[in-house]
């Protein structure tokens, strides 16, 4: 292991261990150039300052040093770094050497997991006491601190040294505060944990209310403040002349009494009252004011909040599956509350009041010492971060669960602004508190937002569902699943059945966050694979995309009864998997290296990462822009307020749901079967003119005993592939395009081939050829007559006469120019028909 960081003093000699980070270092190099960022101020922080017996080193056996010169060894309270040593996902071995006698000593890091790393050997046989032990980052971004403590000389003595970990696959001080700003708008307070290896300043936008996790925080920052203003009011309280009434006998009045209570003892005393009292009004020092009224509630509430702070974190940590806190962080809670306690045992606070608000201003607690102190941080402890927020650090949750549900939300504001859905439910905002005072996401599609939009298309946006065994629309039958992202469409009803279907249409599209970048090739990679230019998902993402869409099956309303899936109406309900990952490129100019497999399979990856306004811009860099042009494709836009409701409106639905159907990735069948839309889906297309090399077609046509049809590909130009083709059952032929008829014959397709047209037979085109140009060759079986005759009016162009409908449709209209077509997407385009004559 390269030695990264040796720091020694008289006490002890620290250093930290790791195997090469310099594959990091160069990834985290390349992921800032490409943004046009910089790592600044990249340091080791030392509390209290240290003196140091000799220059700061690193790499010791290395041909470099990443360290700067200290300037003044006798006070060090920071050492700064030329690059980066310390990484997320990156184990690291950290000791302490104790050059001198230390009796004990262990880390009192508020984690369980960390303290319990580290192991203490005292010295023996001539070897120095040591403090040993490893700290795997994993998916902990943020300042990492080391909390030592050590007793030398009977004298306990404590030590910080904190350093910062950087992620290697986003700009931590440009991704990141992006990421947290969206979730805060829609989650506040989710972000924040009680305990994580790593610790971040906490931001200043959050919402004011009781968050326990946030007071914690800022009281661990504002806590000596409070205390030593504690100590100055305990020595020196504020006291003021107050005013007393007292009833006293006319023997025990001293002093110079007012006229009108002379007269009135004098009266008195003429007519024989000498035990009467008389009200006699005095000042008098008091410390009953509204000043330490104030404090003792502060104190009061103060103490009672760390105490069931410990008392319920205590209760949670006890089962040993769930142990999260070290005790040295529960300790360290119970003795915060020690000062406090010892204040509201202080006498003078025994003759103090209930608070009950203040009338006025106070210049005593704005003004005076150690009453403006204590007014200060109550008003800190009081607002939370609104205000004082990068006064204290919090932990966060891993990126790794930041990166996710920001995906999540990436994928709500894309329905929202980019394709014209809007929200109508929103049950995705109930957060509840677990045992340690973190809040949780409610998952599934009980937590889900709801979209609608003005085509009546809705959407439905979930996080974390679980699909189990036990499903009744949806079920895995075999082991429970549970992605992270669902993304579910469902087409209006009127729509569905002008599809041939009695149910709603519905689409779904999976999503998997994951948090980590390819960096090893296994040996069934391309060659001209490069990784390490390259951004690629790991293998495991992919795999576990075509694992979702395998396990989930969808079931029929009539298949989920008492019947148990007996006699079930099963079918695959996903038309898409993909892993989201914090890959970099510029979206703008380059190609997704998933966008082949997209399509073919509906399996791939999407990298996606906040687009920052800063140094992103100047690039033109955009981290979402594969991800937005394919949900575009697939689910459209909203329509023009000119289309509305309207008939448009409802064509554009259909054609939404035809272009899923009609893509490679949804027309996969098992080998053997085929698998289609519309099972009467007929092509109406003409023979051609008549001339003496087809006469035989046309003499075969007119007997009902012709068997072979072809076409040149260029000629129906395939906007999809040949799936579409495929799919067709039935062949209307119309004898010529340039004159009316009568059509009423359809021909039944037995197979459909691509050839070229030297390999069809002479005996099907009248001519041989040794073109290779692609032809589309239909075999045709028995003919059947419509019930009514079709009226064909040419226009004067061949491809005017191919149409893509249904039986259904063909035989409910007159004439054929009024019958609706089908997948007219995959026709050409207008300006290109009209150079096709």
């Amino acid at each position: 292991m390269a030695e990264l960081l040796r720091l020694k003093t008289d006490e002890f000699l620290f250093t930290v261990k790791a195997a090469s980070v310099e594959s990091r270092s160069r990834t985290l190099s390349k992921t800032l150039l490409i943004r046009q960022c910089t790592n600044s101020n990249i340091l080791v922080k030392v509390t209290p300052a240290i003196k140091l017996s000799e220059q700061p080193r690193g790499f010791v056996d290395g041909p470099c040093s990443f360290l700067h010169a200290v300037e003044d060894l006798n006070h060090t309270d920071q050492v700064n770094l030329d690059s980066p040593i310390f990484f997320e996902n990156t184990l690291y071995q950290v000791e302490w050497i104790f050059l001198k006698n230390v009796q004990w000593a262990s880390l009192n890091h508020r984690s369980k997991t960390v303290c319990d790393a580290f192991i203490f050997t005292p010295s023996e046989d001539g070897l120095s006491a040591r403090l040993t032990g490893t700290i795997n980052t994993g998916n902990d971004v943020g300042w990492l601190r080391l909390p030592l403590t050590f007793e030398l000389n009977g004298k306990t003595q404590t030590q910080h040294i904190a350093f910062e970990v950087l992620p290697t696959k986003m700009a931590l001080h440009q991704d990141l505060p992006a990421m947290y700003q969206a979730i805060d708008k829609v989650y506040p307070l989710w972000r924040f944990s009680l305990v994580e290896k790593t610790e971040q300043d906490a931001a200043t936008n959050q919402q004011r209310g009781h968050f326990p996790l946030i007071w914690l925080a800022n009281f661990a920052a504002l806590r000596e403040r409070f205390e030593q203003g504690l100590k100055v009011i305990c020595a020196a309280p504020h006291s003021r002349l107050q005013p007393t009434v007292a009833n006293i006998k006319a023997a025990k009045l001293k002093g110079r009494l007012s006229h009108k209570l002379a007269e009135q003892v004098k009266q008195d005393f003429a007519n024989g009252q000498y035990d009467k009292r008389y009200a006699v009004e005095k000042k008098q020092l008091s410390v009953d004011t509204p000043e330490n009224r104030f404090i003792k509630m502060a104190v009061s509430k103060s103490k009672r909040q760390l105490a069931e702070f410990e008392q319920k974190l205590r209760q949670s940590n006890q089962a040993p599956e769930r142990q999260r806190l070290s005790d040295s962080f529960l300790n360290e809670l119970h003795s915060w509350q020690q000062p406090l306690q010892k204040v509201l045992g202080q006498s003078f606070l025994k003759e103090v009041g209930a608070y009950t608000g203040l009338s006025r201003e106070s210049l005593v607690l704005q003004q005076k010492t150690g009453y403006s102190a204590v007014y200060r941080v109550w008003q800190e402890l009081k607002f939370y971060l609104d205000v004082f927020g990068n006064q204290s650090s919090i932990s966060m949750k891993s990126v790794a669960e930041i990166y996710e549900v920001w995906c999540f939300l990436c994928l709500k504001q894309i329905l929202e602004q980019d394709l014209g859905f809007e929200l109508v439910e929103n049950s995705a905002t109930k957060l509840a508190q677990n045992d340690f005072f973190e809040y949780q996401l409610k998952d599934g599609f009980a937590g889900a937002f709801r979209f609608k939009r003005s085509d009546g298309v809705t959407a439905r946006l979930a996080h974390e569902p679980k699909f189990t065994k036990k499903g009744k629309s949806i079920r895995s039958y075999l082991v429970n699943q549970e992605p992270d992202i669902v993304l579910e469409v469902t087409l209006p009803k009127s729509a569905s059945s002008d599809l041939g279907s009695s149910e709603e249409k519905q689409f779904i599209w999976l999503f998997d966050a994951k948090y980590r970048i390819k960096t090893d090739k296994n040996r069934f990679d391309d060659s001209n694979e490069d990784i390490e230019s390259t951004d690629y998902v790991p293998d495991d993402a992919i795999n576990q995309m075509h694992r979702y869409r395998d396990a989930l099956i969808r079931l029929s309303e009539s298949s989920s009864s008492s019947m148990s899936g007996q006699f079930a109406k099963k079918s695959r309900p996903v038309f898409g998997a993909f892993a989201l990952y914090p890959g970099f490129f510029d979206q703008a100019t380059k190609q997704n290296p998933y966008a082949s497999a997209i399509e073919e399979v509906g399996i791939g990856a999407f990298a996606l990462l906040p687009s920052q306004s800063g140094c992103d811009k100047q690039s033109g860099y955009s981290g979402r822009k594969w991800l937005l042009e394919f949900l575009q494709d697939q689910i459209g836009t909203a329509p023009s307020t000119q289309i509305g409701q309207g008939h448009e409106a409802m064509y554009s639905v259909i054609s939404m749901a035809e272009r899923f159907y009609v893509q490679e990735a949804a027309r996969i069948p098992y080998y053997g079967m085929s698998q289609v839309l519309y099972p009467d889906l007929t092509m109406t297309v003409a023979l051609g003119k008549y001339n003496e090399r087809f006469s035989h077609c046309f003499e075969q046509f007119k007997n009902g005993v012709l068997r072979f049809y072809h076409l040149p590909v260029s000629t129906f130009q395939l906007r999809f592939k040949a799936h579409v083709i495929n799919e067709v059952r039935y062949l209307v032929l119309i004898p010529n395009h340039q004159t009316s008829d009568d059509i009423s014959a359809v021909w039944l397709v037995r197979n459909v081939q691509y050839l070229k047209r030297s390999e069809i037979d002479v005996s099907i085109t009248g001519k041989e050829s040794d073109s290779n140009e692609l032809y589309v060759l239909f075999e045709l079986g028995q003919p059947f007559s419509l019930k009514n005759p079709v009226v064909f009016l040419p226009d004067g162009t061949f491809r005017h006469s191919i149409r893509l409908t249904t039986l259904s449709r063909l035989e409910s209209v007159v004439r054929m120019a009024d019958v609706e077509e089908v997948y007219e997407e995959v026709m050409v385009s207008k300006v290109q028909q009209s150079s096709i004559k």
